[in-house]
């Protein structure tokens, strides 16, 4: 029998749930319509809480307006199919983990904003490259000596969804796996309210926290809470360092306060007025807000074309404005759009542009490699660089130079063996593998076979001196100091690769720059 139009049932109701569930689904909002409007909106709401998969270590459901699984799995669930080999790989060295050592392994999650939608600040891609860096330090560890060769790690992966809305869900999933012996948890991603959330939660109730590329300032004080990235502080800091030659600059800035990236590289940005001989001669303003805070694809897609229409318009004040450098305060996927509009806009001039590490989410598509090939360069501060132990030669830095390389050998050779041929042109895969080690090395620091988490958070300021970790992005030292420094989540002496991206997309090293008032090595 057919089934009335009007009495049809939308497949994003349903589509994401098994066979048995759609005809359950469906049958039962036809039964809601006839019984009026309330059971239906019911039944729908109730549908998209379903689990998407639930069983051992996986526990994963549907969320939100867009019914995004969220929630953590072994690798037994794939958010997507991107992400499928990976999660397979994982999921064969969890179960040998657990086999082997089922009293002698703790469970590291690495939690992201996995989302295939189109406005999402981190691209597939980039969630794609930190979950094998996550993956690699994990294999590394459990065959090599790292503060120890126990406990063994399993690695299960969580999701936020987009933008990190999904937090509390995502948190809730972390907190209830107590049978996976949770130690500490990596990642994050993104510096969003929805992740500073979600690590406020964690780290309120003792689980350890390691920032993989976040960035922003306001993350550089929390209890519990270390990052392996620079601050933006800092990271503006070496982009204004590289930048000193120029002294007219506009400011391209993004007024979305909900994401505290842009919000701190405005604020470190505004800091070029403040060297001798510079000025900010002109502001050109747009805001993501909207685009962050959209819970459908309908409105995702209008509020990218409002940023995109936007930023498209500048070009023309910004070119009558002579600069010598356009600082761009937003997010790397923002920054295609301006290049293209100069594509053909101000072509008797260079336009160069500097932005935050953010670029390496930027979409390098046919268009913008055309773009890229005239008269606009993009430069920004990075936070890690295959090359960058290649190209930084600072006698003051000499024995850090020295770590590094040994730390990007380590992670290389074992990244090349798990995926032949894998590229690592942005440094997602390095920060993450650097985040996952950073916690197996607390892990194993406690010197127990099953440590509670906040075990593990009491060895986060052991990690310096002889218990600095050797990353893949260089050496990371910690003082997790929270009481009397406003910065005790921050790596001491970190570098900053200054990257520019090539013709074809790549970055290249221009420098590394170091901070300036560094503390001596331990």
């Amino acid at each position: 029998m057919r089934v009335p139009r009007m009495l049809r049932v939308p497949e994003q109701w349903y589509g994401n749930l098994p066979r048995p569930m759609r005809i359950g689904v469906v049958l039962a909002v036809v039964t809601g319509l006839v019984a009026g409007s309330f059971g239906v909106f019911a039944l729908v709401d109730h549908f998209r809480n379903q689990p998407c998969m639930r069983g051992g270590a996986t526990a994963v459901t549907q969320h939100g307006a867009n019914g995004e699984c969220v929630g953590i799995t072994d690798g037994s669930y794939p958010f997507d199919t991107r992400l499928k080999g990976v999660e397979q790989a994982i999921r064969k060295e969890n179960r040998d983990v657990t086999r082997e050592h089922p009293k002698d392994y703790v469970s590291v999650v690495v939690l992201l904003p996995i989302s295939a939608h189109s406005g999402s600040i981190m691209a597939m891609s980039a969630v794609v490259e930190q979950v094998r860096g996550a993956y690699t330090a994990q294999y590394y560890a459990n065959r090599q000596n790292v503060e120890g060769v126990a406990p063994y790690i399993q690695l299960l992966i969580a999701s936020d969804g987009y933008q990190a809305n999904q937090w509390k869900a995502a948190t809730s999933a972390i907190e209830h796996a107590t049978a996976q012996h949770v130690a500490a948890v990596t990642g994050l991603g993104l510096s969003l309210d929805g992740t500073r959330s979600a690590v406020r939660e964690l780290t309120a109730r003792n689980i350890p926290v390691v920032g993989s590329s976040i960035t922003a300032d306001s993350f550089s004080d929390i209890k519990n809470f270390v990052r392996v990235a620079p601050s933006n502080e800092d990271n503006m800091a070496a982009a204004l360092s590289y930048v000193q030659a120029a002294t007219r600059a506009v400011l391209v800035e993004d007024g979305n306060a909900g994401d505290s990236y842009d919000a701190t590289l405005v604020s470190g940005f505004r800091k070029f007025a403040a060297i001798p001989h510079h000025r900010i001669v002109d502001v050109e303003p747009f805001d993501t807000t909207k685009r962050d805070r959209a819970t459908s694809e309908s409105e995702q897609a209008e509020a990218e074309q409002e940023v995109a229409t936007r930023i498209s318009q500048m070009a023309l004040d910004i070119c009558a404005q002579q600069p010598a450098v356009v600082l761009f305060a937003g997010r790397g996927q923002d920054v295609g759009v301006l290049v293209h509009a100069f594509a053909s806009t101000c072509l008797d001039k260079s336009i160069e542009i500097v932005s935050g590490d953010d670029m390496s989410n930027l979409a390098i598509t046919p268009q913008f490699r055309h773009d890229l090939n005239g008269h606009v360069t993009v430069d920004y501060a990075g936070v890690a660089h295959p090359d960058e132990w290649t190209s930084a030669h600072d006698p003051a830095a000499a024995r850090d130079e020295q770590d590094g390389a040994r730390g990007f050998r380590a992670f290389d050779q074992t990244f090349q063996r798990l995926f032949p041929g894998g590229t690592l042109t942005d440094g997602n895969t390095m920060t993450a593998y650097d985040a996952t080690l950073t916690g197996v090395s607390a892990v194993r620091l406690t010197e127990q076979r099953q440590p509670r988490a906040d075990a593990v958070a009491g060895e986060l300021g052991a990690l310096q001196g002889a218990h600095q970790v050797l990353g893949s992005s260089g050496p990371i030292r910690f003082t997790a100091n929270y009481q009397t420094s406003r910065t005790g989540s921050n790596p001491v002496g970190k570098a900053s690769p200054i990257l520019r991206l090539g013709r074809d997309g790549n970055p290249q090293v221009l420098k590394v720059a170091w901070p300036a008032a560094a503390p001596p090595v331990g």
